[in-house]
């Protein structure tokens, strides 16, 4: 393999990277926001796969965080004699 097509490879990929990781870290507002400018885009309209990103997005914009399973809260935290990890009287 040449070493200017290996650049070129490698360069393709860090900037497949770098879009992604940008993409999972952004806010999903910022996500919408930016699947919205990308449908102004000449062609986009006829796109499956934005109109399915976009619905995905919708999905986890109306599902939470996931970061407390739902707002739930484990049963032992209820209690304050049940409290995990608390001093014994």
């Amino acid at each position: 393999m040449s070493p200017l097509l290996q650049a070129v490879l490698v360069a393709v990929v860090v900037g497949a990277c770098l879009l992604y990781s940008a993409w999972r870290l952004a806010s999903l507002a910022l996500r919408l926001r930016l699947l919205a400018a990308l449908a102004t885009l000449p062609g986009a309209r006829r796109a499956t796969w934005l109109g399915a990103l976009r619905a995905r997005t919708l999905a986890q914009l109306q599902s939470g965080c996931a970061g407390c399973a739902s707002g739930a809260t484990p049963p032992a935290a209820g209690h304050r004699n049940r409290t995990p990890g608390a001093l014994r009287r």
